[in-house]
């Protein structure tokens, strides 16, 4: 791991390069609150296996990355109101904010152009590069994302309580790992024991780096704040595999089916079982429906 500063985005971010740094880039941004060790390690074996220099990093406020300069924001509670009675919401960044994060750590890393692949608010993250530097964006794979909260159906009511809750401030790192597993259960359509525990592992590992509730409070209004995005994303130029699970249940499967109206030349993949996590068993599927993304384009 390393950590570049971004004098430019008052910041740093915390990133890992990974395979030969002459191989063609491809930059993978993470979803909402996930640090950069939520990526499996086969995944990024298997691309690098592949020839892809891959290069990971946490996003501001998240991790061990900077948070940056933060605008004055209202409670979750009346960002929540306000997004719900279609009023504007204050967030303290903006997904241009990480977009342009990411352009800046791409301008450090000397990479004039890349691939990208983002998961769900990462996906956010990607499409909005695409659009506002279509120069730099070389493709895109948007993996269980969306064009925006409206531009999506409401996630399943049995997920909400859990993916708006958290710990409290007093909880036991026991607790706050078994808080995030009964959310990735429920989330990833987890019932393999075996799965469980390797997510329950995953979990320590990341928790132990670093917790940052805040942050990802913060990540979710930058979310609420940009609520549809479909005017942006029907003008993106860039090759696009969309890739989504059949059974997610907070990003259902038809705001995937909404981005293929909007990019009617995508490639997109339905995988059938999965929910809003990456178990053991999708990274082969994911390593080979990447890779053949990035011969295609």
């Amino acid at each position: 791991m390393a950590r570049i500063d971004l004098p430019q985005r008052g910041l740093h971010l915390e990133y890992e390069r990974h395979g030969d740094p002459n191989g063609r880039p491809l930059i993978m941004v993470m979803g909402l609150g996930m640090q950069l060790v939520a990526w499996p390690p086969a995944l990024i074996e298997g691309l690098v296996a592949a020839g892809v220099q891959v290069i990971v990093f946490d996003n501001r406020d998240i991790g061990l990355s900077g948070s940056g300069e933060l605008a004055p924001t209202q409670s979750m509670a009346t960002s929540m109101l306000r997004y719900l009675f279609h009023r504007p919401v204050r967030p303290a960044f903006t997904l241009d904010d990480l977009a342009a994060d990411t352009l800046a750590l791409a301008d450090a890393l000397g990479l004039q152009q890349f691939d990208l692949m983002g998961v769900s608010l990462g996906g956010m993250v990607a499409q909005k590069i695409a659009w506002r530097a279509p120069e730099r964006a070389r493709s895109v794979v948007s993996f269980m994302s969306a064009a925006g909260p409206r531009a999506a159906p409401w996630a399943k009511l049995r997920v909400l309580p859990k993916f708006l809750s958290r710990p409290p401030k007093s909880a036991s790192f026991e607790a706050q790992v078994a808080h995030f597993a009964r959310l990735f259960e429920v989330i990833g359509c987890l019932d393999d024991a075996e799965e469980k525990r390797v997510m329950r592992a995953r979990l320590e590992v990341a928790l132990r780096r670093a917790y940052r509730p805040a942050g990802t409070a913060r990540q979710l209004l930058a979310v609420l704040a940009d609520p549809d995005r479909s005017a942006e994303v029907a003008q993106i130029q860039c090759p696009v595999t969309l890739i989504h699970g059949e059974e997610d249940p907070l990003v259902p499967i038809a705001a995937m089916e909404h981005l293929q109206r909007l990019l009617p030349n995508a490639t997109a993949h339905r995988i059938p079982k999965l929910g809003h996590y990456m178990p053991t068993w999708v990274i082969p599927i994911l390593v080979d429906q990447v890779g053949e993304h990035l011969s295609r384009s």
